[in-house]
């Protein structure tokens, strides 16, 4: 096979100087336009409320007072453009709304224990525009001096430690000032403790005392009014279902008879829901009849039982992308769930791969890839709690630089709910999978040289995981978290005991945090670690599976490295193309055959000074470690978002390898626009890492004279002319390189384009 090299023009995704002149043609339109802002702004400014500031409030943090007020300052709606004044939308200043805000912060602070609280106003007019500011007196707050809770022993005894329970983690607590939201907020959770202990109909009256002597102590009593127990009666099935009473009294997590729980008939709610089979699942138990008995009606809207959708997408990575599924909700009766997905990328990859940012590798990696699959789940399986799920795939996948894979298998899992978002599945994935790449690929990503092992990859082979997976979601979104988290861990082994013709063991751990400590302000953070072990395999040397190794680099991982550009690299060069016969414009003057073969050809310097002619190739490794922070802001309006982001990472060959100071810290910026597919990001990270020493490997060449070519050695056959050089399969090393040392500040950032939050 001979080893063709296509050059490229720098590494992809790389911002071309094409992009940084619109860059500076917007910066110096803005400007241009900065005088005429100016002039449209000024007709604003004779009502405008410019500034709202708060001076002396210290126990709040400033966005809840600013939510306590009708009165919005001037702000902005596009962070860049607000600079040169374009894009604000200006405040306006009402003398008696003001007034009225001075009211609405005293009661915002009576309500939370500060009853003493002063505020005044006071207004200042610059420029035109209307400043104010609210001084606050806070004055001492009344403070809780014990809470204590009465009745608690007309309930039984596990009620009563239940309750002993709840009062540990209550909104109130002795020695916090006494908030009246605190104090409603604590009753709700006494009573609804109480209702999922069996007592449905309880009441809890809650009271405090402020002694005359001692005017910011308060005394808090909550007094419990219990009633009796009472149960579950047979739930009523009312509207209209695609599926059978009975088999929506199974997914309900209660029976006739069963002591009453407020919390049993949420999850029944949500399980139903959780089926997509209804448009609206309502529960509701009727307490206001005085028996131990309590009716339920459960009130079901039928949803739409099939459906089909469709996305196409645009990426630097995977070019144009398609996917489409169609999904029956209520396959053969039961509730089964019966999915069938379709994907194709690669679309338009001749045509597009010579654009700015985009990735291209050249054939085989830019051609058609995609998948289809199809799953089926039954959702009741000798339990709700219990989930089986089974499905087959059919898929071409394309990592760049580094293998095709083609593959055709299937899984059979067990899921269990452990409890709200809270899961963990076993599964057996068999599959026969095959890897297309150069053999000189195999040889330098795979350590596989030798005709043995390239044929073991090369051929269709067994790789057959038992899996197992624990996860927990507690976000409150799917696209577009602000709060919450979510942890994933993933373990996989495999042996001839399994059915596998690869033997390895592999453990991914992932724990994503969302926090918004302002409002429109989301702080997201991410950690990702993996390492794997190769067992005993059938290709001996081969080390982990390469369809089972690390990569990292890209849009969703470290994003100032191309797609599974991170980690161990090698350089590979074309022997007969590239340094017997150079290209006019290098300033190398070739090696010869001779050289080549002995390893003694210096291109060091051809490294440094012609590094297009070279291509990098990510080895993977046995171990990785990646993580993202972020900072997520509201640009314009409700639908354009920006970020700022510091990824970090490294993927090492073995776990004995990892060391923290080779960990890489790339930051960088984007723009999000929430469309009705999803999130539509720009992403433009830097990538600072200094030069490094990569090794070179290139292969030996033969020609018909003085080294002759043989089949066994030869790539391409052996048809060739008297003198005409030849690639073989045989490797040799040409030392190593500084790789990145002539990198401009431009060639350092990677542009990404893609749908979807990065993680």
């Amino acid at each position: 096979m001979q080893t063709k090299h296509v050059p490229r023009r720098g590494s992809g995704g790389r911002i071309g100087f094409s992009a940084v002149l619109w860059l500076f043609a917007l910066f110096i339109a803005a400007f241009v336009l900065w005088p005429v802002a100016a002039k449209a702004q000024s007709a604003t400014t004779a009502n405008e409320l410019r500034n709202i500031n708060f001076e002396g409030a210290v126990s709040f943090p400033e966005e809840l007072l600013r939510a306590a007020i009708h009165s919005s300052e001037t702000r902005c709606r596009f962070i860049v453009v607000c600079w040169f004044g374009i894009g604000e939308v200006p405040g306006r200043a009402d003398p008696i709304e003001l007034r009225a805000d001075v009211i609405r912060l005293r009661v915002f602070y009576y309500e939370r224990g500060f009853r003493e609280t002063r505020v005044t106003l006071d207004s200042a007019r610059i420029s035109g525009a209307m400043h104010v500011t609210f001084r606050v007196d806070e004055g001492q707050p009344v403070r809780v001096a014990d809470v204590e809770l009465s009745g608690i022993d007309q309930v039984d005894g596990s009620a009563q430690r239940g309750l002993q329970r709840v009062l540990a983690s209550l909104p109130l607590r002795a020695g916090e000032p006494l908030s009246l939201l605190a104090l409603e907020a604590t009753r709700d959770s006494i009573t609804s403790r109480l209702q999922n202990l069996g007592y449905g109909r309880a009441e809890v009256f809650a009271g405090y005392l402020i002694p005359r002597d001692t005017p910011h102590v308060a005394h808090v009593t909550y007094e419990i009014a219990p009633g009796s127990r009472v149960y579950f009666s047979a739930p009523e099935i009312t509207g209209t279902s695609p599926v059978s009473e009975r088999i929506v009294r199974r997914f309900l997590t209660f029976e006739a008879g069963d002591e009453f729980s407020l919390e049993k008939v949420l999850n029944s709610q949500r399980t139903l829901y959780n089926l997509e089979l209804f448009r609206n699942v309502e529960i509701r138990p009727d307490l206001s009849r005085a028996d131990s008995i309590v009716p339920v009606t459960v009130r079901l809207d039928r949803g739409d039982v099939h459906r089909f959708r469709a996305g196409l997408g645009l990426s630097t990575s995977e070019f144009v992308n398609a996917e489409g599924r169609w999904v029956a909700r209520n396959f053969m009766g039961g509730a089964r769930r019966l999915e069938v997905r379709a994907r194709v990328y690669n679309v338009f990859a001749d045509q597009l791969h010579s654009l700015p940012g985009f990735e291209s590798s050249g054939d085989p990696y830019n051609n058609l890839s995609g998948s289809v699959t199809g799953d089926f789940t039954q959702p009741w399986f000798f339990g709700r709690q219990n989930t089986l799920g089974a499905g087959i795939f059919v898929e071409r996948r394309s990592l760049p630089d580094i293998f095709v894979r083609t593959a055709r298998g299937g899984y059979v899992s067990l899921t269990r709910s452990l409890g709200a978002a809270t899961t963990a599945s076993v599964a057996y994935r068999p599959e026969i999978t095959r890897l297309d790449a150069a053999d000189l690929i195999f040889c330098v990503s795979f350590t596989a040289c030798d005709a043995e092992q390239i044929r073991v990859l090369r051929e269709p082979h067994r790789l057959a995981p038992l899996a197992l997976t624990f996860g927990f979601d507690r976000s409150n979104s799917l696209f577009a978290p602000t709060r919450g988290h979510v942890v994933r861990i993933d373990a996989e082994y495999a042996s001839p005991t399994t059915g596998s013709e690869f033997s390895y063991t592999r453990l991914i751990g992932e724990w994503t945090r969302y926090g918004e400590p302002f409002r429109g302000l989301v702080f997201a953070s991410r950690l990702r670690a993996g390492i794997a072990d190769a067992l005993e395999n059938r290709g001996s040397g081969l080390g982990v599976h390469p369809q089972k190794r690390f990569f990292a680099g890209g849009s969703n991982s470290v994003r100032g490295f191309g797609q599974y550009q991170l980690g161990p690299k090698l350089l590979t060069i074309d022997p007969v193309d590239e340094l017997i016969e150079p290209s006019d414009t290098t300033v190398f003057k070739g090696c010869t055959a001779q050289a080549i073969n002995a390893g003694s050809c210096n291109v060091g310097l051809l490294a440094e000074e012609t590094p297009g002619i070279f291509d990098t190739r990510a080895v993977g490794g046995a171990a990785v470690l990646e993580g993202n922070l972020e900072i997520r802001f509201p640009v314009y309006g409700d639908n354009l978002r920006g970020a700022a982001f510091l990824d970090f990472g490294q993927v090492w060959s073995t776990a004995t390898e990892a060391r923290l100071k080779d960990i890489v810290f790339t930051p960088g910026f984007g723009l999000r626009y929430f469309s009705a597919i999803g999130p539509v990001r720009i992403d433009v990270a830097y990538n600072p890492q200094s030069a490094s020493r990569v090794s070179i490997l290139t292969t030996k060449v033969c020609d018909k004279e003085r080294t002759p070519c043989t089949p066994e050695t030869i790539v391409d056959g052996v048809t060739y002319t008297a003198g005409q050089l030849r690639n073989t399969r045989e490797l040799v090393s040409l030392g190593s390189a500084r790789w990145g040392a002539s990198q401009s500040w431009r060639d350092r950032l990677q542009l990404h384009f893609s749908i979807g939050q990065a993680f």
